[in-house]
């Protein structure tokens, strides 16, 4: 092969080389931008999801938070001056979780009268998790 023959080849070649590195450079350069207008925009979204005048849901909220709140702790300290009954099914599921031998160890269904008030699971439960969901939105902030 003659040398300008090699000469004419690697000069191809070197084109093609750098050529190919633009173009990757170039699309690189067009992914960052593309990245930065994609956060630009989700940043504008979160932006004005922060300045939304959420009202409603807030009542909503602190109703319910309030309405628990006064079944966990003021309505047991009022009820307690007032002679007024409970009536309340009596039965146990026993066993684990219900499932397992829970028929062998119920005490059978019935309904007992109780003076004072009942304090629910369910509303124990939901005392819980608003205490916990308060407290960790505070630590975020």
């Amino acid at each position: 092969m003659s040398v300008e023959l090699l000469a004419m080849l690697g000069g191809s070649l070197s084109g093609f080389i750098m050529k190919l590195i633009a173009s990757q450079a170039q699309a690189q350069t067009n992914m960052v931008e593309s990245m930065i207008k994609k956060q630009g925009i989700a940043d504008d979204s979160a932006d004005r999801a922060s300045k939304r005048d959420g009202v409603a849901g807030q009542v909503v909220r602190r109703t319910i938070a309030l309405c628990t709140l006064f079944a966990v702790i003021f309505a047991p300290f009022i009820l307690a001056f007032f002679n007024e009954p409970v009536t309340i099914e009596a039965g146990s599921n026993g066993g684990l979780f219900g499932f397992l031998f829970g028929n062998l160890f119920s005490r059978g269904n019935g309904w007992i009268e109780l003076q004072g008030y009942v304090l629910l699971p369910e509303v124990r439960q939901t005392m819980l998790a608003l205490v916990g969901f308060y407290f960790g939105s505070s630590q975020v902030k």
